[in-house]
């Protein structure tokens, strides 16, 4: 291999240190979608649950490059779920990563930890989910859908 390139394996091993922390994140994700699911009362998860191992692992791997606050930048990946019915994963997935933004910069005050909540799901957010004005149940391109 060229310089600068990893195995398969030598990558594997890196990211396997973290898999007990993607399970915790995994049940995170689960948990919120259930609460958004049932506090609306529509909607099924079935759709969501069976692509969340998938989603915890390509956002956390490193596969993808993308900077959660700042989605706009003209080189971040793209990702693109065809899979229908699954807009709670997304927004669960989003408010895992948009809380622990937001929790750590309460914690530090440190502005690389800084996204304006305009900007990100929230856990209040999912609260709104299918409702006027809240979270639309289908992806759309404003907003703090995407």
């Amino acid at each position: 291999m060229g310089a600068g390139h990893e195995s398969v394996e030598e990558r594997y091993r890196e990211i396997s240190r973290h898999f007990d922390k993607w399970e915790v994140v995994k049940d995170m994700v689960d948990q919120l979608i259930d609460i958004m699911l049932n506090y609306r009362q529509s909607g099924h998860p079935g759709g969501s649950r069976s692509k969340v191992h998938a989603l915890v692992a390509t956002m956390l791997s490193g596969v993808m490059r993308y900077d959660l606050r700042h989605p706009e930048k003209r080189f971040g990946d793209r990702f693109i779920l065809v899979a229908g019915h699954t807009i709670p994963l997304i927004y669960a997935m989003l408010t895992v990563l948009s809380e622990a933004l937001r929790q750590k910069y309460q914690q530090t005050k440190d502005e690389r930890y800084y996204v304006d909540p305009e900007r990100i799901v929230l856990a209040e957010d999912l609260l709104g989910f299918r409702h006027n004005g809240g979270l639309p149940g289908h992806a759309e391109m404003a907003g703090k859908t995407l």
